[in-house]
């Protein structure tokens, strides 16, 4: 068989072989460039390009909420803390991508919250079946998710899961605050809103300190279309530890408490037992406020609650305004807000002041006949057939307001004014809580002040003051002259009680020395023991304290605001306690002693419990309230003393109170400024006869460019 004949192989033309390589050669170039510039890419921008890739595919993410930090009492008492609750998460698209699922999932929320409605939930699936995010329920307990939980991940005896297709239900974690007791210290904590944002109090003043930093657990698809999970932990915020003591702090509100109700409607039927009430106690030995409260409070639970103070006709009668109105008011500190006339709680700052400059002395004497006459016009004291001839104890011990002016005339109004200053009128406290008043357009400087000022100024007339302010300027008297600035915390902590900061006292100045302390603080003494604060003794121990009784705006004779401010023990002073009344619901409101019996009932159990001992002899007298205005007090100590009587008291210093520039400041830190009217006038520690009006008689001309106004609360 002959051999078939082989084809000869197709040759390209020698002119198409020399393309064919060129095109090779042009595209295996382009490749080497396009790798090359890949690789380059990857090297230079592969990290940013990647969080592209990844940004665009489908990944889950939520937050880790951060834990506010607690705020403690000094003894480690929690008085404010945030704990864990959860809402319940629907994902829709988790339980519709199986038929399977559905069923199991509804049963299980139905039995497991049986608030939730099977119909509804189905309605989520029928109308959304893509929606990642449905809250079923909000803020439950742990105890409340657990049964839930516990049926999802149930086993059987082999490690298999009991309820497999129960899918789409996830648990978001958050935090709520609480305030296990209620209202105690509602004005000194405060409370927050939505977004851990602090209103009022340390809640407000610390903010950035109890709160931390969110964390974040994320999951997504990587390049190779694995899934990975990454967690942020976050970062709690840190503590605060108070000086404030709860026991302390539980008495003294119980007090003021059963006043309020011995009191209300004593004499205005369905009025509170006073407007206002303010008691402040601090260590005068290094700044501490260990309490402080007022009244009208509220429930930090339910700040926004007005029940309790206005009717239900009251309330739907009120708009949304007036609402924010009252609960401002309702809100606000009133021992660090509110600015009043200090009446005769001021005397011992200018004796002070007096000894301090040498231009009064101890062995000096004044003789009061019941005025004083001042550029022509008659200023009266507490008697007004007088007190006669008295020495500079007892100018304290009688609260004589002519002997105070007397001494004004010594002092002088350049050491008046320096001492002012000294002190720390009319300047603030800066005390590290929000809304302290300046009062520094509310009292005289020495361009401004004349003769007639520096004598009402001298015995706590006619400049306004707040509760911290004179409390800290007379922990100065008794201490020694030391002059701290107040706080109410002393140490910050991380969540696991290590110290971040320690908030050591601050001693600013000295304002007195040792021997003109001792010497106010005998005086005081006397005052307590046998002048016109018997009332506040506190048998078995010495104590040393000034009354104050200040007639308010409007001079018409029946509102007052009286007070009380003392210490004890007498030769170290462990504590000064001051007590503001304002407005007491009695026919005669002027007696000092209802401060004086708040004071008296609150050291009965605070003076044992910081261990403060005895160191007197006992009598075995003890005094209750007297609802009836009159108040004797411990009748046996006031039979025999100087009790504050219906008596006038130098009320012929006329009412002033639309003169002092800065009438219109308000509180800084809030947004409530207070009353005007709710600014008392001084008049010594006793009242004006009942047959004298508070009016101007003439005696006094009406200088509006010289008498500071009385502005109420700031």
């Amino acid at each position: 068989m002959a051999k078939k004949k082989r084809r000869p192989l197709l040759k390209f033309p020698r002119r198409m072989q020399k393309k064919l390589i060129v095109m090779f050669t042009i595209v295996a170039g382009m490749l080497i460039g396009l790798i090359g510039r890949l690789m380059y890419i990857e090297y230079t921008s592969g990290e940013k390009y990647e969080k592209i890739v990844l940004s665009q595919q489908e990944y889950d993410s939520k937050v880790i909420p951060y834990q506010r930090g607690d705020i403690v009492d000094a003894k480690g008492t929690v008085m404010a803390t945030s704990i864990a609750v959860y809402n319940v998460i629907l994902d829709c698209s988790v339980l519709t991508s199986d038929e399977d699922y559905v069923a199991p999932t509804i049963q299980a929320l139905v039995q497991c919250f049986p608030d939730l409605s099977s119909d509804e939930l189905y309605g989520y699936v029928r109308n959304d079946p893509q929606n990642r995010y449905i809250v079923l329920k909000k803020k439950i307990s742990y105890d409340e998710m657990q049964p839930f939980v516990e049926l999802q991940d149930a086993t059987d005896e082999k490690g298999r899961k009991v309820n497999p297709d129960i899918k789409g239900v996830w648990f978001e974690k958050e935090y709520q605050r609480e305030y296990p007791y209620g209202s105690l210290a509602s004005a000194v904590i405060g409370f927050t809103a939505s977004g851990n944002v602090g209103v009022n109090g340390l809640e407000n003043y610390y903010n950035s300190t109890l709160n931390g930093i969110n964390g974040r657990e994320f999951g997504y698809l990587n390049t190779d279309n694995n899934f990975e999970k990454t967690i942020k932990q976050a970062t709690n915020g840190n503590n605060i530890v108070t000086t404030i003591d709860a026991n302390i702090q539980s008495v003294v509100e119980d007090k003021i408490r059963e006043f309020n109700e011995a009191y209300t409607g004593a004499y205005r039927e369905g009025d509170a037992g006073a407007s206002h009430i303010g008691v402040l106690i601090m260590d005068p030995n290094n700044g501490d406020v260990l309490a402080m409260a007022n009244y009208p409070n509220f429930d930090l639970s339910n700040p926004r609650d007005l029940s309790a103070y206005y009717t239900e006709e009251e309330l739907a009668a009120m708009d949304d305004d007036a609402k924010m109105d009252a609960l401002n008011q309702l809100w606000q500190n009133f021992c660090v807000s509110y600015t009043y006339e200090p009446g005769s709680t001021a005397k011992p700052f200018t004796v002070s002041a007096g000894l301090e400059t040498g231009t009064v002395t101890t062995a000096d004497t004044y003789y009061c006949d019941g005025y004083e006459t001042i550029s022509g016009h008659d200023i009266h004291c507490v008697k007004r057939d007088g007190h006669g001839m008295e020495t500079l104890e007892q100018t304290l011990m009688n609260s004589c307001n002519d002997a105070l002016m007397q001494m004004s005339y010594k002092i002088g109004r350049d050491n008046f004014e320096n001492y002012q200053q000294i002190f720390g009128f009319g300047q603030k406290t800066n005390i590290d809580l929000p809304g302290e008043t300046r009062t520094d357009s509310l009292i005289y400087t020495g361009d401004n002040m004349t003769v007639v000022d520096l004598a009402t100024n001298a015995f706590g007339q006619n400049f306004n003051t707040t509760m911290i302010q004179l409390a800290t300027g007379f922990c100065s008297i008794v201490n020694g002259g030391k002059f701290y600035q107040p706080h109410v915390v002393k140490r910050i902590t991380d969540e696991n009680g290590n110290v971040v900061q320690e908030i050591q006292p601050t001693l600013l100045r000295e304002t007195i020395s040792e021997s003109t302390s001792e010497t106010l603080r005998q005086y005081m003494y006397s005052t307590v023991t046998s002048g016109t604060g018997a009332t506040a003794k506190v048998d078995g121990y010495s104590m040393g304290g000034k009354t104050g009784t200040a007639q308010k705006a409007g001079r018409d004779g029946v509102n007052y605001l009286v007070s009380f401010i003392g210490f004890a023990p007498v030769d170290d002073p462990q504590l000064v306690i001051y007590c503001v009344v304002d407005e007491p619901n009695a026919v005669e409101q002027y007696h000092s002693s209802f401060a004086q019996n708040i004071v008296r009932e609150i050291l009965e159990e605070v003076l044992p419990y910081m261990n403060i001992y005895r160191d007197e002899q006992t009598t075995g007298i003890h005094a209750g309230w007297d609802i009836t205005g009159t108040d004797t007090g411990a009748t046996a100590m006031t039979d025999v003393v100087n009790e504050e009587t219906p008596v006038e008291e130098g009320l012929d210093v006329p009412d002033t109170t639309d003169t002092l520039p800065g009438n219109e400041e308000e509180a800084e830190g809030t947004d409530t400024p207070q009353d005007s009217g709710d600014t008392p006038q001084d008049n010594g520690d006793e009242p004006q006869d009942s047959g004298d009006t508070p009016q101007d008689n003439g005696d006094i001309p009406q200088d509006s460019g010289d008498t500071p106004q009385d502005n109420g609360q700031q």
